[in-house]
């Protein structure tokens, strides 16, 4: 029984190989539709004290490849270590609340009573960036 079920399977296998036309491999590859409506998208970005980081993680948003209005806008959380600094210098030229450029840094407020850090930071870079139709927050991801 067992016998037979290796030659069976042996067969199919063959045929599959020989006969089905290379079905494994890659048919023709078709372009990229862009859509007709691309909505626009905001990147908030709170960062407080990442100074190491910042430079990699700003340019990594810019070079995304999207078609319709893509902002980032870093919300400088009161750091003491250069982080705006360093933001800033990723586009010369940007000044704060300067909405012509992908890049928007805004130095963060005073966190009122009732807010958690976090997401006050994220509340100013939201008010910061206008309505686009969709948000993302980046936010750092830390190794165990």
């Amino acid at each position: 029984m067992m016998t037979s079920l290796a030659i069976l399977s042996f067969l199919i296998w063959c045929w599959l190989l020989t006969m089905r036309g290379q079905f494994w491999r890659a048919g023709p590859v078709l372009p990229v539709a862009v859509p007709s409506h691309t909505p626009p998208v905001a990147v908030v970005v709170p960062a407080r004290n990442e100074a190491p980081l910042i430079d990699r993680t700003i340019r990594s948003l810019l070079a995304q490849n999207y078609p319709g209005a893509f902002q980032v806008t870093l919300v400088d959380d009161r750091s003491d270590d250069g982080t705006g600094a360093i933001a800033r210098g990723i586009a010369p030229g940007n000044a704060e609340g300067n909405d012509n450029q992908r890049l928007q840094v805004i130095a963060g407020a005073a966190r009122p009573v009732g807010w958690a850090g976090k997401l006050w930071a994220l509340q100013q870079g939201v008010a910061a960036s206008g309505a686009p139709e969709y948000f993302f927050s980046h936010r750092r991801r830390y190794r165990a």
